[in-house]
Order: structure tokens, then C-alpha cells, then sequence
């Protein structure tokens, strides 16, 4: 059989975690199946905002094989364990999304059994040992655990820049070629089929198989290929964002949380990603309800006079998916393939779950049509169900304070499938076989954190009336959390100790100094 070759359009993350992972699975030392080449263009900059994870990088990081401290240490990384969620519900409220749950059979009455009572301590810390240790600030593990091993779920806060210039250098050194140059021709087949493409300094690259990634651009599965669109607007109505990063020598909050926070303002939501050298901060908004001059000066205003001179990124986007992310020989992932707000730090998992669902699916002879339908079907349902957990964050709320935040709970902005499950929770809770995907990433438990986090059914149930008793919390999660708390360390300690001095941060009156 001959070698495949594949060309990858585009670097970035996106580019290189397919390039590296790609390499990683399909090829052996002694044996390369597949022929990979990246091309990108030095003119197109990086997005580079995309910095909050889900637990499926630890995976994908292991796949690749590379050092879990080494790719933390050159990726500026840090944990993260939860997102906190504040001001969604309303004004003064906050709410955890952590990844570790307590063990708990198929029938798992947790959810219920918190309604029915006072629900004095939040259901997150009734059923999560997660909740309480981010508010005590201490990492998932010690550096004593094996690479990508811990007690408790955990992922990462990652520069997406740096993570991609060392996956760059891993997979160059394992034979992925890599060239430079800006693509200005995309060549076909005569049935359609891209043949190759043409740089602006004259280079031809041909290959079996194109991967683009080449961000919004969609260079080739969109301005070549033409394949379509689908606009998630209608229920995702935030179009734009504006990013800062904060350096710890400009402003140090006094720890580096091991949680991403998002903080609902007036129009949108502010990010807040804590890595090892500095903040991340951004606001995704909607230019419908707020022009982005007024953005900036309120993402300045919330973050304090520290950015004053800070420089900010503004970004517009389009909301949605591509109709087929793999059409003929063409396959779109990440941005090009499509974009939701990265309110559950979704965009870098659907990277992932692209390349990984594209090497069992790979194309090794010249027919693609049955695997690019199956493809499709999959990395189609993931954007589906984010949509619908996404859109599940807004349409709870009970604020009321600007037309932004009355708009969104309107019942034309809920998708049907979500407004359906909706109506079916009011007479049960969420439980297991209410999902039938075994690929999805969002489960019962996971909508009960944001479903329970919003007060969802607080009014019905208070109207049932009687005493509720006090919410209790099960042995095995205050048991655990006692353990945890003898044995995690400090955030901070856990950066200095695992990736050495040079991610030692002095706190001082909001100062500090990184040294590096």
C-alpha cells in the first residue's frame, strides 16, 4: 500500500495538535504510514485567545507523548479544575462546574434529594469535593503523581500560542515536514477533489488527503470548495470579543487560581484564565446590544486600572458550524470547521476530538464517501450538543437588568431539543438514560451543575411547602475532601515545585515579578 500524504493548510493549535497527533497514531519509528505536511503562512497571525481546557487534553498530550510537566512548563500551564460561574443566575451569585464527581450508581438520586431540602450548602459540594478545594486554591495532584494522574479529574489553562510552537517542534523532529509560505491557488481534479495548492513564491504541494485549518479564512473547504454554514445565531447571540493579557508584573491577584471564572457583565461574559506567567482575560459580547468601544472601556472598567496601558485584541466571529466538516478529500478542523463561545472551553476539545476521530476513520484507499458520512455525523452531533449546553447557561438566568440578558431567555432563542429536555426535567431530574451519545462530552451530571447552580425549579418546589430539612453532604464527599485537604498542596507550590523556579511568582500588594 502505497503512503498516504497529507497536507495540512494552517498551523496554530489547531494545525499542530492534528499534525503532531496525527503523526503520533498513524506512523511507528520504523514504519510511516501516512506522509504529513503543514504548510502555514508567516503573514496570517494567530487567534490565540482559546486557552481554557477540558480534561480530554490530558489524553490527547499522552497520545501525542510528550512529558505531562515538560508540556506544562513550555506551554505556560497551569490546572484547572472548574469553571466558577458568577452573576449568571443574578447579581452576587456564583456557581461551580468542577469535574470530579463522586461515584454514584445509574440511579443516582443526588440532584433530587438536594431539591427537597433547604439546599443550604450548594449541590455542586453535595455531590464534588471540587467546589471547596478551588476555593482553598490548591492544585489536583503533587508532583509526585505519574504524568496525566491524579486523584480528581482535572485539565488545563494553557498559552494556545506556545502550545503549538512545542508541538511544532515535536513533530518536526519526528518527521512532519513543515513549510512556510502563503497559499494563493487551491488546484482540483477533474471530480472536484482538491489536487493541490499553489504558494505565492511559486511552490506546488500535492497530496491525498487536505486538512484546513486555517482559522476563520476556511480557505479551502469553504472559498474553494463552497461547502455551507450553519448559523447558530439565532440561539448564541454573542458576535465578538475583546482580549487582554495580563502579566504578573503588572498585576498579581495573590494566587493563581486553579479554576477558569466567568463573569456575566451587561452585555456577555468575562473570561478569566489564570496560567503560569500571567492572566488571560476577555469579553465576549454581543455588537447587537453593545458597540466595541463600549466593550473595551467595560472590560477595563471590571478588570481595574492595571490595563490602563495594556494593549486589547478586538475579535469578530461567526457563530456555528460547517454543513460537512469533511467534504470529498477535504477535512475542516477547528476554526474553519466552526466556532461556539467558549463559555465550556470547548474549542481546543473539539480540535481534539476531530483528529482523533479522523485517524479511526483514516482514509487508506481512494474511496472516502462512507467514512466522511460517518465523520461528519459525529463532530456534527458534538457541535449540536455544545450548542444546546451553551445556550443552557443563558435561557436559566433570572436577570433582567439589560435587553441583552431579556433577550436571552426568550423561548426562540432555546433550540427544540433543549426546550424538550427542559420540559421533561420539571417532572424528573436528569439521569443517565436521557443521553444515548457514547461520545458525548456533557452528561446528566454535568447539566445538573448548571441546572441546580441556576436554581432551576427552585419556585416549584418552594411551593410545595413544609419545613425542608438542611442539606446534607455524604460521607464519601466529606470524607474525601478531608483527605484531599491532607495531602494537595498550594496551586503555586505544586508550579514551583513541579516546573521549577522560574514559575515562582512574589506577591506583594498586587505586584509581582515572574522570573524566567
Amino acid at each position: 500500500m502505497a503512503m498516504k500524504r497529507v497536507l495540512i493548510v494552517g498551523g496554530g493549535s489547531a494545525g499542530w495538535i492534528t499534525a503532531a497527533y496525527m503523526d503520533a497514531v498513524l506512523n511507528a519509528p520504523n514504519r510511516r504510514a501516512v506522509d504529513i505536511t503543514l504548510i502555514e503562512s508567516p503573514d496570517v497571525g494567530r487567534i490565540g485567545v482559546g486557552e481554557a481546557t477540558v480534561p480530554s487534553l490530558r489524553d490527547t498530550m499522552r497520545t501525542i507523548g510528550i512529558d505531562e510537566k515538560r508540556f506544562m512548563a513550555a506551554a505556560d500551564g497551569s490546572f484547572k479544575q472548574a469553571i466558577r460561574f458568577v452573576d449568571w443566575l443574578e447579581k452576587g451569585s456564583h456557581y461551580y462546574h468542577p469535574f470530579d464527581r463522586r461515584p454514584a450508581g445509574r440511579m443516582d438520586r443526588a440532584g433530587l434529594s438536594w431539591l427537597a431540602s433547604n439546599r443550604s450548602t450548594p449541590f455542586a459540594s453535595t455531590v464534588s469535593i471540587q467546589p471547596d478545594l478551588c476555593d482553598d486554591g490548591v492544585a489536583p495532584k503533587i508532583p509526585e503523581h505519574p504524568d496525566y494522574q491524579g486523584p480528581l479529574s482535572y485539565a488545563y489553562h494553557v498559552d494556545a500560542e506556545k502550545l503549538a510552537d512545542t508541538l511544532l517542534e515535536v513533530a518536526t523532529s519526528r518527521g512532519v515536514k513543515h513549510l512556510q509560505g502563503f497559499v494563493t491557488e487551491v488546484e482540483h481534479h477533474n471530480n472536484g477533489d482538491i489536487s493541490g495548492v499553489v504558494t505565492r513564491d511559486g511552490q506546488r504541494i500535492e497530496a491525498d488527503l487536505f486538512i484546513d485549518c486555517t482559522g476563520f479564512l476556511s480557505l479551502l473547504i469553504e472559498k474553494s470548495l463552497k461547502v455551507g454554514f450553519v448559523d447558530y445565531s439565532q440561539w448564541l447571540l454573542c458576535d465578538s470579543a475583546v482580549a487582554m493579557r495580563v502579566p504578573y508584573d503588572t498585576y498579581y491577584p495573590g494566587a493563581r487560581r486553579p479554576y477558569t471564572v466567568a463573569t456575566a457583565l451587561s452585555n456577555g461574559w468575562v473570561w478569566d484564565i489564570a496560567l503560569a506567567t500571567r492572566r488571560g482575560t476577555g469579553y465576549v459580547y454581543s455588537s447587537r446590544f453593545l458597540d466595541d468601544d463600549a466593550a473595551e472601556a467595560e472590560l477595563r472598567a471590571f478588570e481595574g486600572p492595571h490595563t490602563a496601558d495594556l494593549p486589547a485584541r478586538r475579535l469578530k466571529f461567526r457563530v456555528g458550524r460547517r454543513a460537512e466538516p469533511w467534504h470529498r478529500n477535504c477535512v475542516s478542523i477547528g476554526l474553519s470547521s466552526g466556532f461556539i463561545e467558549p463559555l465550556e472551553s470547548t474549542g481546543l476539545f473539539l480540535v481534539e476530538l476531530s483528529v482523533a476521530t479522523l485517524c479511526e476513520y483514516f482514509p487508506f484507499t481512494r474511496d472516502m464517501g462512507g467514512l466522511a458520512k460517518a465523520y461528519n455525523k459525529i463532530i456534527v452531533d458534538r457541535y449540536e450538543e455544545i450548542l444546546d449546553f451553551i445556550v443552557l447557561h443563558y435561557c436559566l438566568t433570572r436577570r433582567n437588568d439589560t435587553a441583552f440578558w431579556q433577550e436571552v431567555q426568550k423561548p426562540e432563542r432555546i433550540p427544540e431539543r433543549l426546550r424538550e429536555r427542559l420540559e421533561m426535567w420539571r417532572y424528573k431530574s436528569p439521569s443517565f438514560s436521557d443521553f444515548h451519545d457514547t461520545i458525548q462530552l456533557f452528561s446528566h451530571h454535568t447539566y445538573e451543575y448548571v441546572m441546580y447552580g441556576m436554581d432551576f425549579l427552585r419556585e416549584r418546589v418552594d411551593e410545595a411547602g413544609g419545613r425542608a430539612p438542611d442539606t446534607r453532604v455524604p460521607a464519601q464527599v466529606s470524607d474525601a475532601l478531608q483527605r484531599a485537604r491532607g495531602t494537595l498542596i498550594p496551586h503555586d507550590a505544586y508550579l514551583e515545585r513541579a516546573l521549577g523556579e522560574a514559575y515562582r511568582v512574589d506577591s506583594g500588594d498586587g505586584a509581582a515579578s515572574v522570573r524566567a
